[in-house]
């Protein structure tokens, strides 16, 4: 291709190479021209598996995906995100002791329906970037006083969430020792 769409490129080329400017010879070049690369640029679209329309109104072109449900890149960025934000849910199962609940002053790991009725509730009132802070959170290395490691979990206490942080010992979930008792 010699030149481009645009009418002023081509009248402006075109008058450099005519001796004589005639306007419908450039009429011509410029229609023939416009069906080729229009006739090129379907048979591209219909290689490359996607539907072309061009209306008349103005220079707006449609090109939609073959697609049943015709989906467009926002949609696909909110399933990114359902992705991202269930890829932190899942998360949350595989840490042990990330969420825990007291009976009797005893930390236990819940059922899975009280683990899900936790994390909905931190969904609905804190959003899932709160989650995903409190899981960097846990992976980091905390020890008590007496050298137990610590976590920091979620905790179901009477219908209370709370989120503190927990000593392990002896794959026992108890409260850490912050400080030694003193003789007065």
């Amino acid at each position: 291709m010699i030149f481009s769409k645009c009418k002023s490129e081509i009248y402006y080329l075109l008058s450099y190479l005519l001796k004589s400017f005639d306007i419908e010879i450039i009429q011509v070049i410029y229609n023939k021209k416009r069906e080729l690369e229009d006739k090129e640029t379907l048979d591209w679209y219909i290689s490359e598996g996607k539907k072309y329309k061009k209306y008349k109104e103005g220079i707006v072109i449609n090109q939609i995906l073959f697609n049943p449900y015709h989906e467009c890149n926002k949609l696909l960025n909110i399933y990114h995100k359902k992705v991202f934000h269930l890829k932190i849910l899942f998360e949350t199962f595989s840490l042990s002791g990330f969420i825990l609940y007291k009976i009797n002053n005893n930390y236990q790991l819940p059922p899975l329906k009280i683990h899900i009725k936790i994390l909905n509730h931190f969904v609905d009132n804190n959003g899932i970037l709160d989650i995903y802070n409190k899981i960097f959170q846990y992976h980091i290395h905390l020890i008590d006083l007496e050298g137990n490691r610590c976590i920091r979990s979620i905790i179901l206490n009477n219908d209370k969430y709370e989120y503190n942080t927990i000593a392990i010992r002896n794959n026992k979930y108890i409260n850490p020792v912050d400080r030694y008792p003193q003789l007065i």
